[in-house]
């Protein structure tokens, strides 16, 4: 059986990086089709049927990203893009053409490209979130071997915070490889969640993530 050449896309604009260690740089971002992890908060639900969106050739795809204009950066997210059979192509295709490529996974497989210029948003999700939690931290000795991946946890109502702290201690994750983000939809519930967060932060060494985007534009698609 011939190799998947192309990828399903769920949408693609341009903005501002809003989570992770490359929060507020101008970013492309690439959405791409599919994800079988489920998290009951998340907000782009439209990209989970891995049969929606919109099946495209990596380099045309990443031509007309360019087009949008220009960007020190691009954003592979989803969905879940490690479930995306085409993507070590993809990425080959985007570190050719972009500064620094960041990819947003949940971590469901290890890593499958390293490259300096490559980086990896990885958030394994809490039990409260998905019934499928376990299976995001099961690669999590892969992740910790590749110098390029920082920890983004996701942590809302209780007993979130409590679960966070005994995973990244049983997975025994550095606290500087650790980012820590509010849940919510809300600049309000945003706001509270993350006051609360930089406290756990300044006892743990945690770094915080914000949601930009949220803050900015808030919880709509595009931005």
């Amino acid at each position: 059986m011939p190799a998947t050449t192309t990828v399903r896309v769920s949408e693609l604009f341009l903005s501002l990086q809003g989570e992770g260690p490359l929060a507020g740089v101008p970013a492309h971002f690439l959405r791409l089709q599919g994800c079988s992890v489920g998290c009951s908060w998340c907000d782009t639900k439209y990209s989970w049927d891995a049969a929606g969106g919109r099946e495209c050739e990596p380099g045309l795809l990443l031509e007309e990203l360019r087009a949008l204009g220009s960007a020190p950066l691009l954003v592979v997210t989803g969905g879940e893009p490690l479930e995306t059979p085409a993507l070590v192509p993809l990425l080959e295709h985007a570190l050719d053409r972009w500064e620094r490529v960041e990819v947003e996974t949940a971590g469901v497989l290890p890593p499958p490209l390293s490259h300096e210029q490559l980086l990896w948003n990885v958030s394994p999700k809490l039990p409260r979130a998905t019934p499928r939690w376990e299976q995001t931290w099961r690669h999590t000795a892969a992740w910790l071997a590749e110098p390029n991946a920082t920890f983004k946890i996701v942590v809302g109502e209780a007993p979130d915070e409590a679960d966070a702290l005994r995973l990244l201690e049983e997975n025994a994750i550095p606290p500087g490889r650790v980012m820590l983000m509010p849940e919510g939809y809300t600049d309000d519930g945003l706001r509270e969640r993350a006051v609360a967060l930089s406290e756990l932060c300044k006892r743990h060494g945690f770094r915080l993530s914000p949601r930009l985007h949220v803050w900015l534009w808030g919880a709509r698609r595009g931005v």
